[in-house]
């Protein structure tokens, strides 16, 4: 509570902290008054006598020099330009154009280089995501066979190698090794997968570094590349290109550069139309596979193809994730099924012209191919245990040259099959009517239907 009461700063006396009573400030004052006495005495300080005069005024000519005359009839002004012509005008309007759009010009090369830059950062991120995400559908589908071998080794030789005789133990010997085989070939198909992928990535990213490489050329380095076919002639000899590969290319770059419009190459390229090879003739090889779910057997399928070397495959029952994981180097053309496990795919080598027939018909896709030395028609099926269909409903899309496969789930004694069972018999007698014939494979994916 406030009483109203001064208190000096200085000594905690009851009068103000400037107030001539207060002791320290009388010892400060007398102590300032002895350091002045003693500067004077040394000559540091003077004292001022008030009784001097300043001295008076005194002009002198010198200080004060005469100005010069001024021409007041001179026509000179200050601060002042002559008007400007109209082709002065111009010309400085041009070059504040140019300088405008060059400077335009500079920013959008800045932007598009930016944005290079920045699509080659998310090719290369795309590139590992992919990458990831076929490791992680390589560990699923090994992980889930894996799991698979291992219930069946619990299930049928555990138990019986713990009730069987001794003797009788001996001929489990031999179905242990089929289990490690099985196991073997699973670990394979891992480390193999993981291998693929990486070749793959390092296959994408050396596409993508010449592609920079490229445009980069193109940009910075473009009085160097006077003839661009010389270039693209000694770029295939360093990726050794074969020789009818390159001269194959080098008639395409001398059409394209020595013609006169995009339109007359392009009129000259498509009259040109696919010639059948006279030379030698190649067999086609088709796959038929039952995936049974292809988010899960998705990469055996593909090891598949690429083992035997199939321009097409047919892929039945993949179900509802047949996208998942794409056939590399192959146009995949789907239809679904009557359930979610069911469908049918056709897988064409990009080397071959496809073309799909649209039928409205569950687990049928229907595939014309040209580019052989004859059309061809693929039509493939899928015909679950539990599903009623009639096979002549797909009669109307057989012509001359139609190659009909898939899984039927039906068993033919003559056909290599155990047993004639009753959709055997059905498709058997289908084929003799409809004057079909019957291919054999020369490989066996699977004995349990045609």
């Amino acid at each position: 509570m406030c009483k109203n009461v001064p208190k000096c700063a200085q000594c905690d006396g009851d009068h103000h902290s400037l107030d001539s009573q207060c002791q320290v400030l009388k010892e400060y004052k007398d102590q300032l008054k002895e350091d002045v006495e003693d500067a004077i005495q040394k000559g540091l300080l003077q004292r001022f006598s008030p009784q001097e005069k300043a001295p008076a005024f005194e002009r002198r000519e010198q200080d004060f020099p005469p100005l010069a005359a001024s021409d007041n009839h001179s026509n000179k002004k200050w601060n002042t330009a002559l008007p400007r012509t109209t082709v002065e005008l111009n010309n400085l309007r041009a070059s504040y154009t140019d300088k405008t759009i060059e400077s335009i010009n500079d920013n959008l090369t800045k932007l598009i280089d930016s944005n290079k830059r920045l699509e080659n950062k998310v090719d290369l991120v795309s590139s590992s995501i992919k990458t990831v995400t076929l490791d992680i559908q390589l560990h699923q589908a090994v992980l889930a066979d894996t799991i698979n071998i291992m219930k069946d080794f619990m299930q049928y030789v555990i138990p019986a190698s713990l009730t069987a005789s001794k003797v009788e133990r001996s001929s489990l010997v031999h179905v242990t090794n089929e289990y490690y085989k099985r196991l073997h070939v699973a670990s394979s198909r891992l480390i193999n997968g993981f291998q693929l992928n990486q070749l793959n990535q390092q296959a994408e990213l050396l596409v993508h570094n010449t592609n920079i490489d490229q445009h980069s050329a193109s940009v910075h380095k473009s009085s160097q590349n006077d003839n661009p076919i010389d270039e693209a002639m000694h770029r295939l000899k360093a990726w050794n290109f074969a020789p009818k590969d390159q001269k194959l290319v080098s008639s395409l770059l001398d059409e394209w550069y020595t013609g006169r419009t995009l339109n007359t190459v392009l009129e000259q390229w498509g009259n040109v139309g696919i010639a059948p090879s006279q030379i030698q003739k190649e067999h086609i090889k088709i796959l038929c596979y039952n995936v049974e779910g292809w988010g899960t057997r998705a990469l055996e399928a593909i090891d598949l193809v690429y083992q035997i070397q199939a321009s097409i495959g047919i892929f039945t029952e993949v179900g509802e994730l047949w996208n998942m994981s794409r056939l590399p180097h192959f146009n995949t053309f789907y239809q679904k099924g009557t359930n979610k496990n069911g469908g049918v795919c056709i897988a064409v080598g990009k080397h071959l012209k496809a073309t799909r027939i649209e039928v409205n018909i569950p687990n049928t896709v229907v595939i014309d191919i040209t580019g052989l030395s004859e059309p061809v028609r693929i039509i493939g099926i899928y015909w679950p245990t539990s599903q009623q269909r009639d096979l002549d409903d797909i009669l109307p899309y057989v012509v001359e040259g139609t190659i009909l496969s898939g899984d039927f789930n039906a068993t033919v004694k003559e056909w290599n099959s155990p047993i004639t069972d009753r959709r055997g018999a059905h498709v058997k007698e289908w084929i003799n009517e409809n004057n079909l014939n019957y291919i054999p494979s020369t490989y066996n994916s699977s004995k349990r239907s045609l």
